[in-house]
């Protein structure tokens, strides 16, 4: 799929670090089990001339620069925990979850075809919102701060992120809607509230420990917010997405029978 690009403020476009629009054609894929991309779409993100975007610009730009003098130590280990900690990882995780507690293969089957049905599902979601809004990256939105119209945002050309940036808009985020519907999944179908999920990084050297979905979901949210690659409502609205995907899979499907 080709994918136009544009030099209007907000708008996409492949940088030094990106090439065109990768894996695009995920948006316009059929949903597996949702009504449709749009039935948890997150709407628009907010308007350059917004408080809102102000805030967060002035975040991503001091904390997720590549030589950041106000990012910790342990925030950096977390965005690069998040650099590596996507759908591979995550089935892993899942996998050693499954084999830790025991689940038989009938337990197994449920939860890796819910986890994953959300997860795709989830993913068309994020994508049908990239192709649709083509918003802007930080490393984009920064290095043209001074041409964008709002003069509270304060461009640098030369900002360069902690990590890459991935080829493909900023609106909505990607791996937090892996972590918003993996999350939602198993806190459900454990019932009693909890996680319990080990994930492995190998870009971080660490396997983190979850106990409960909100700590995973904030860490995924800073994490990305650290790396440079993201605005935080960005990875904010793409967990809510991905749970309300979860929730709408397990309400209509992988039910007890009995």
């Amino acid at each position: 799929m080709t994918v136009p690009t544009g030099t209007a403020p907000g708008h996409w476009r492949p940088e030094p670090s990106t090439s065109l629009f990768g894996s695009a054609w995920i948006g316009g894929v059929a949903p597996l089990a949702i009504e449709s991309a749009t039935q948890f779409a997150p709407g628009p993100p907010p308007a350059i001339d917004s408080e809102t975007y102000q805030v967060e610009y002035d975040e991503v730009k001091d904390y997720g620069r590549v030589d950041s003098r106000v990012r910790t130590p342990a925030q950096t280990q977390t965005a690069r925990f998040y650099s590596d900690a996507g759908i591979g990882p995550m089935q892993a995780a899942l996998r050693e979850f499954a084999t830790r507690r025991g689940l038989n293969i009938v337990e197994s089957a449920r939860m890796f075809a819910a986890a994953d049905m959300a997860i795709a599902d989830g993913a068309i979601t994020v994508w049908h919102a990239k192709l649709r809004y083509m918003w802007w990256r930080p490393i984009t939105a920064i290095r043209n701060g001074d041409a964008d119209g709002n003069d509270a945002t304060l461009g640098d050309d030369t900002w360069t992120p902690l990590i890459g940036t991935p080829p493909y808009p900023d609106w909505p985020s990607g791996l937090c809607s892996v972590v918003g519907t993996v999350t939602t999944v198993l806190t459900r179908l454990n019932g009693d509230g909890s996680l319990d999920l080990n994930v492995t990084s190998a870009a971080a050297g660490e396997t983190r420990h979850f106990a409960t979905k909100a700590e995973m979901a904030q860490e995924a949210i800073d994490g990305r917010i650290w790396s440079g690659i993201h605005f935080r409502t960005a990875d904010a609205v793409s967990i809510t997405s991905g749970t309300n995907v979860a929730d709408y899979i397990l309400d209509h499907y992988f039910q007890p029978t009995d």
